[in-house]
C-alpha cells in the first residue's frame, strides 16, 4: 500500500514522504538516516528478513549529521551543520518524524548525546575544538545559549555521558587525548579537572567509542592508527584503565584506511568497527569475563564506511556508505558473530549517520 504526502514547509523544513509498508512481514524497527549532501533526513523500515522498505524523507535547510534518539520519549534530534543548529523531532509509532523546533548552538556539530535525565542535550565541535551543552524544555526542544561551552579541546570527535549520569567522556582526534571529566547533571556541568584524563598512543587519533552494556569496559575506535582501545571503566571514579588495543585491517593490508564508527551488540558478545579505505566492517568477539577482543574477521561493505549501527535486537547491522550513497544490511551470526548482507538500497548523497528505532 502505497500512501503519498504532499510537501510541507514547516520553518526552514521540508517534508516529502512516500510511504511503503509491507502488511505481512513483521517489523524491527526503523533506520534514520542522515545524508549530508542531499541536505535531508531518511527512514527506512527494516524488516525482520534484514530487508529495507522506504518510508520517508525531511529536507533540511542545511547538511545534517549527527542524530541523537530518546527512546522512551520518542524523540529524534538532528544536528544541521551548515545551520549550526540541533533540530527535535516527534516520533510517531510507525516511525515518522513530526519537526518541533530547532535551536542555534556554537558551531557545526560532529555529535550529539542525550544525558540519561533527558534535560540536557551534550554536542561536539571538531572544527572548532569546543564541547556544549543545552538545555531541553518541557517538550523536549534544546533551547537557549549554551549552558557551559568546554575550551581546551582539539579535534572531538564524540561525547558520551555514562549510564551513571556521573562521567562525561570526550575523544580529543588531533591531541591523542582521552577527556574524563565528572559531570553535574543538576547544573549541567562538565567539570574543568583534567587530572582523570588519558593520554593515547601517539598519532592513533581516538574518534568514536561504546559502552560495553554489562562489563566495566568501553571501547575507542582510533581514526589514524586504525585501532581499537579497551578500557576499563572504575565504576566509582571513572577512570580509565588501558587493556587492549587491537588492529582493525587484515594482517597483510598494506593500503590507506581510516577508522570512523564503533557498536557493541545489546547482549555484549560482539563489537564492530568500520574502516574507511579498507571498506569493511571489523569483527570482535568479547571475552565475557575480561571484556577484550579476538579478531573474527573484516566484511567487505560499502565504500568510505563513515557509520552504522547495530538494530535493538542485535540481530541486524547496517551500515552507510558515505561514497557509494547506499546502506546495507548484514544478519549478526549470533553464535559466531560474523556477517551475511541481506540488503542494499540507494538512499542519497553522502551518508553520515545511522541511528536504528525499535518499533513498538
Amino acid at each position: 500500500m502505497f500512501r503519498f504526502l504532499s510537501f510541507v514547509l514547516i520553518g526552514v523544513v521540508t517534508i516529502s514522504s512516500q510511504i511503503l509498508f509491507a502488511e505481512d512481514v513483521k517489523s524491527l524497527g526503523t533506520v534514520y538516516i542522515s545524508v549530508g549532501g542531499d541536505n535531508k533526513l531518511a527512514w527506512f523500515n527494516l524488516d525482520e528478513k534484514g530487508k529495507l522498505q522506504k518510508g520517508g524523507e525531511i529536507m533540511t535547510d542545511a547538511g545534517p549529521g549527527p542524530i541523537a534518539i530518546n527512546p522512551k520519549q520518542k524523540m529524534l534530534y538532528l544536528g544541521i551543520r551548515g545551520a549550526k543548529s540541533v533540530s527535535a523531532y516527534k516520533l510517531s509509532d510507525m516511525g515518522t518524524p513530526e519537526f518541533l523546533g530547532s535551536n542555534p548552538i556554537f558551531g557545526n556539530p560532529v555529535y550529539l548525546t542525550l544525558d540519561p535525565s533527558k534535560k540536557w542535550i551534550l554536542t561536539s565541535h571538531y572544527t572548532e575544538g569546543k564541547a556544549c551543552v543545552y538545555k531541553l524544555d518541557a517538550n523536549g526542544i534544546p533551547t537557549g545559549s549554551a549552558i557551559q561551552i568546554l575550551d581546551a579541546i582539539k579535534n572531538p570527535h564524540s561525547i558520551q555521558i555514562d549510564k551513571s549520569n556521573k562521567m562525561v567522556y570526550v575523544p580529543n582526534t588531533g591531541a591523542d587525548k582521552i577527556f574524563v571529566r565528572n559531570w553535574d547533571a543538576t547544573k549541567g556541568m562538565i567539570s574543568t579537572d583534567a587530572s582523570n584524563d588519558v593520554d593515547s598512543k601517539k598519532g592513533s587519533g581516538p574518534r568514536h567509542f561504546t559502552f560495553h552494556p554489562i562489563l566495566p569496559e568501553v571501547y575507542f575506535v582510533n581514526e589514524k592508527d586504525s585501532t581499537v582501545s579497551v578500557f576499563e571503566k572504575d565504576e566509582i571514579t571513572g577512570k580509565l584503565k588501558h587493556l587492549q588495543t587491537i588492529s582493525t585491517l587484515p594482517q597483510n593490508y598494506q593500503g590507506p584506511n581510516t577508522c570512523a564508527d564503533i557498536h557493541v551488540t545489546p547482549n555484549g558478545k560482539f563489537v564492530y568497527a568500520s574502516n574507511r579505505g579498507h571498506n569493511s566492517i571489523a569483527g570482535y568477539r568479547v571475552d565475557a569475563g575480561l571484556g577484550k577482543l579476538e579478531a573474527i574477521e573484516q566484511t567487505a561493505t560499502e565504500k568510505i564506511p563513515r557509520a552504522f549501527n547495530i538494530d535493538p535486537t542485535g540481530k541486524f547491522l547496517v551500515v552507510a556508505g558515505q561514497d557509494s550513497g547506499k546502506i546495507a544490511v548484514f544478519m549478526i551470526n549470533n553464535q559466531s558473530g560474523k556477517l551475511t548482507q541481506t540488503d542494499s538500497v540507494e538512499v542519497g548523497k553522502g551518508p553520515a549517520w545511522v541511528e536504528i528505532v525499535a518499533r513498538p
